[in-house]
């Protein structure tokens, strides 16, 4: 199952980088005469250059069984933050666990450290501050702490499709109905093209398995996603991942989903960005070994604003011995 965790979590990171983000005549106007399927591509070209912005998150999370463990509502999270590029952001975090108890945070990443502010830390460890060194905790763990550079993400993307009868693109099936509507992000109403699209289960482990298989023998994919692994953990890795027991685990796992709906709204303004992301996600999971059945929902939004404005991430003050050293404990 460790296997089939490490396979999803690459897979969510691409997926999500893909789908998530996002001239001429007018974007809004021009986008009026193209098919729903050539702007969503424009948006998706214009996505690349899209790596400093502002955000806001909001997002609602259920499972059944959960009652039994005393959460009586919906878990809630709502996230801020700025972007300034992969390796330098803030996010300020809140979490209603749904049992009347609700915690936030905050993190920040730059110049290869990150600093956490969780208060509620402080009364266990007697610390609310935890800082780290990402290349030393990288080492360390073998796993990347930043997010992979979008634009060496795209590429990896172009050449696998260059290179495969498979797409990303056929996981991503685009609604023909599109719109023009006045959408308000961050508490400004901006005029955006709106864009549905459902994302598709089936097939999906050929695809993901054949885009493995690319990450495997192509370089820059090997140091986008694997940078910080030895030669050893490299190869054990893709023992691990590469091989028919794998295969036929995920294929299990994809075949307990039941997909109610797990659809993705993208609003684009005028020069194709995307301004605001809408997210549903509602399945069945069926547990092959106890043959119970879970439902999981998951909903909220996500708003891009001040997008190119972010100059500056600045670390709080904080005196030394308030912070605990993560590095000191790996």
């Amino acid at each position: 199952m460790k296997k089939i965790v490490s396979l999803i979590m690459i897979f969510a990171v691409v997926m999500t980088m893909f789908v998530g983000c996002g001239g001429e005549e007018s974007g809004i106007k021009a986008a009026e005469k193209m098919t729903a399927q050539e702007v969503y591509e424009k948006v998706q070209e214009a996505s690349k250059s899209m790596t400093n912005t502002s955000f806001l998150a909001d997002f609602d999370f259920e499972m059944s069984g959960l009652e039994e463990m005393g959460f009586a509502g919906p878990m809630g999270m709502t996230i801020t933050g700025d972007i300034k590029d992969q390796e330098n952001l803030m996010m300020a975090l809140t979490v209603d666990t749904g049992q009347g108890m609700t915690f936030s945070g905050e993190i920040y990443m730059t110049d290869k450290k990150m600093l956490i502010h969780a208060p509620m830390l402080q009364q266990f460890m007697g610390y609310a501050y935890i800082s780290a060194d990402l290349d030393k905790l990288a080492e360390s763990t073998g796993t990347p702490v930043s997010q992979p550079d979008p634009e060496k993400v795209q590429a990896i993307i172009d050449r696998f499709e260059e290179n495969s009868e498979y797409s990303l693109y056929d996981l991503v099936k685009i609604r023909e109905e599109k719109e023009t509507v006045e959408v308000t992000v961050n508490e400004e109403v901006i005029e955006a093209v709106k864009l549905t699209a459902d994302i598709q289960l089936e097939g999906a482990e050929d695809v993901l398995y054949s885009f493995i298989e690319f990450m495997m023998t192509d370089a820059e994919a090997k140091e986008v996603f694997f940078a910080n692994m030895t030669e050893e953990q490299l190869n054990e890795t893709i023992a691990q991942l590469n091989n028919e027991e794998t295969k036929a685990e995920l294929k299990e796992v994809l075949e307990a989903l039941t997909v109610n709906e797990l659809t993705v709204v993208t609003y684009a303004n005028a020069d194709y960005l995307t301004v605001k992301t809408e997210m549903v996600v509602d399945v069945d999971f069926a547990d092959p070994t106890t043959e119970e059945t879970m439902n999981i929902k998951l909903s909220g939004f996500m708003d891009y604003f001040n997008i190119g404005g972010v100059e500056e991430i600045v670390l709080p003050e904080v005196a030394p011995e308030e912070i605990m050293n993560l590095n000191d404990m790996m």
